[in-house]
């Protein structure tokens, strides 16, 4: 700070990028509230009351693209020479792994009986649930850093766990019923009134909890905060699939796209002041062609032909649980590659994300 005070030229740089980062921060942070906002706004009162024609029949399909895109999105860091290391040191988590579950998945939904093609359902769908909760306590750390150079409160990433527990309770009955067989229908509602009714528990206690630390936050941290909190919301107003599934499952997607778009726009091994165009169109294009293909491998199993043909049907049995596995393998490298307490992994994270942790 002496040096900078003696040379003005290098202050008034210094106090330039302190401006530009407080800008970004905002602009990310309201990029946050609003990916997570406008979707369950559109799938809780937009769709169920105006249905799905015209116009809106567009903007839905967008969001389910987006919202299946978002996991292939997850395929930038292997084209990211920065993240290779990370990767070669933990070849099991970032590459053995994955390809399990992928092929697992896959042989499974070829070959394997009803029931267990069930169960690895219920798996996947709570194991997503979890991995949404997650994620919302990521992104409220990113806001208390942003806003305040601190991470989260361990109360308050309790009031975040809570009601990711509580959407695991109820998500089977909405995800779960259509699928799995009749006794265990009497199972998914008792967890569904438990969780509902707990989920009355949840605004009092993360109330408590803002109010306890109130004097450390601020508006968008706050917004960010209760919006991490009542994410789940939706889970327990409606069994409807738009209201109580699609409508967070689509803000999550569009939480990651941003994140992933800004580690594809900064990966240029050089200062992140400064954006890498070509890695956004890799970003862009893993997004759209293989976004596309996750999205619309079931139809392969609509196909008349295919109905028809036993190898063809494998195949589109195979294809379809080998998304359902690559989805899993999100989760596994997700958990990892974003996870702050481990050096290389924050190294990496901060230097993408420069105008955060700065």
């Amino acid at each position: 700070m002496e040096h900078l005070s003696s040379n003005p030229m290098a202050l008034e740089v210094e106090e330039r990028k302190i401006a530009k980062n407080l800008v970004r921060k905002r602009w990310f942070l309201v990029a946050l509230l609003i990916s997570t906002l406008l979707p369950i706004a559109f799938f809780v009162f937009v769709i169920p009351t105006r249905g799905e024609v015209g116009g809106l029949a567009s903007i839905k399909t967008v969001f389910l693209f987006l919202g299946t895109a978002h996991v292939p999105a997850t395929l930038f860091f292997y084209l990211d020479k920065n993240f290779s290391g990370i990767i070669k040191k933990h070849a099991v988590r970032y590459i053995y792994v994955p390809v399990l579950l992928i092929v697992v998945t896959g042989l499974v939904f070829a070959f394997a009986n009803r029931i267990t093609q069930v169960f690895v359902l219920l798996t996947y769908w709570a194991w997503q649930a979890f991995h949404y909760g997650r994620q919302n306590v990521g992104i409220y750390a990113f806001a208390s850093i942003a806003e305040t150079g601190t991470g989260p409160r361990k109360e308050e990433k309790l009031a975040i766990e809570l009601g990711t527990i509580l959407a695991i309770l109820g998500t089977f009955k909405i995800l779960g019923t259509e699928v799995a067989p009749a006794y265990l229908h009497r199972s998914f509602d008792l967890l569904y009134q438990v969780g509902w009714i707990a989920f009355f528990v949840v605004p009092l206690f993360s109330l408590v909890v803002y109010l306890k630390f109130f004097k450390h936050t601020t508006v968008l941290k706050s917004c960010l905060f209760f919006t991490s909190v009542f994410f789940f919301l939706p889970v327990f107003i409606s069994t409807d699939n738009n209201i109580g599934f699609l409508s967070y499952a689509m803000a999550h997607g569009l939480q990651y796209i941003i994140f992933m778009t800004i580690i594809s726009a900064t990966a240029t091994g050089e200062s992140t002041q400064s954006y890498s165009y070509k890695s956004l169109a890799q970003f862009a294009v893993l997004l759209l062609i293989v976004g596309f293909a996750f999205w619309r491998v079931n139809d392969l199993r609509g196909f008349q032909i295919v109905q028809s043909t036993w190898a063809y049907a494998r195949v589109a049995d195979f294809l379809f649980g080998a998304v359902l596995g690559a989805t899993m393998a999100h989760f596994v490298v997700d958990a990892d590659a974003w996870r702050l307490s481990l050096q290389s992994r924050r190294e990496y994270i901060k230097k993408r994300f420069s105008f955060v942790f700065d």
